[in-house]
């Protein structure tokens, strides 16, 4: 935070040197890491008093993703702008761009693609966001990510010479390996294909944990009990 502040300090405002600054709520690639509530807070009241924009990458954790709508959510801010794609639609591609009305800078006609905003995706847009409210989604990523996050944080107990901690918001979750051992996320991603347990890593050493929404609480056991039994083969020696 220090060293943004030392950045912000330095800039002549008069060029507008800086347009924004983007982040996501929680890092997705970058190994799980859910933002820090101090860190996030601190950087909307510098945006505030210097107005830049502060921007969200919402890509990996919108659409209900964490147990809420929006994973800035959980941060208990609000951005004046975010990007969404990946859930939005269900598989089918799609990105939107939200944004505050003060910095909504687009008209009609502004900015587009070939296949930008197509009825099909669109549609499938809008079923998901239905389906959301009325299957009761949210409740149910939050409810499964505690128990996920739960039986993770068990096993990481049992294998605690191998797991460092387990970190996340919802329905995406990361179990981080410890970096002194030889065992990597590949080596679990891999045992546990083996045994029908799909799996993706977040980094060399962060085995990423992204079920769909309407994962159910015998699902969610079933994988906890596969991620088990690799994790026992794999550190039994």
């Amino acid at each position: 935070m220090a060293a943004l502040e030392k950045a912000i300090a330095t800039l002549d405002q008069d060029q507008r040197q800086v347009a924004a600054i983007l982040l996501e709520p929680l890092q997705g690639e970058g190994g799980v890491r859910p933002g820090d509530l101090d860190y996030f807070h601190s950087v909307r009241q510098i945006c505030n008093e210097t107005g830049i924009l502060l921007i969200l990458d919402e890509v990996q954790v919108g659409v209900g993703r964490t147990g809420k709508l929006w994973g800035h959510e959980h941060l208990g801010i609000e951005p004046d702008i975010f990007t969404l794609a990946k859930g939005l639609a269900g598989g089918i591609p799609i990105g939107a761009v939200l944004s505050q009305e003060f910095c909504s800078v687009f008209e009609p006609g502004d900015h587009a693609s070939t296949f930008g905003g197509n009825p099909f995706a669109c549609t499938a847009a809008l079923a998901v966001l239905k389906t959301l409210k009325t299957e009761n989604l949210l409740e149910n990523a939050e409810a499964r990510g505690i128990q996920l996050r739960e039986g993770l944080a068990a096993i990481a107990t049992r294998f605690s010479h191998h797991v460092a901690e387990v970190r996340g918001w919802g329905l995406i979750n990361g179990m981080v390996l410890k970096e002194e051992v030889a065992l990597t996320a590949m080596d679990v991603i891999k045992a546990a294909l083996t045994k029908g347990l799909l799996l993706v890593p977040a980094g060399p050493k962060v085995i990423r944990f992204v079920p769909p929404l309407i994962v159910s609480d015998v699902e969610v056991n079933q994988a906890l009990q596969i991620l088990k039994q690799v994790m026992t083969d794999l550190c039994s020696g």
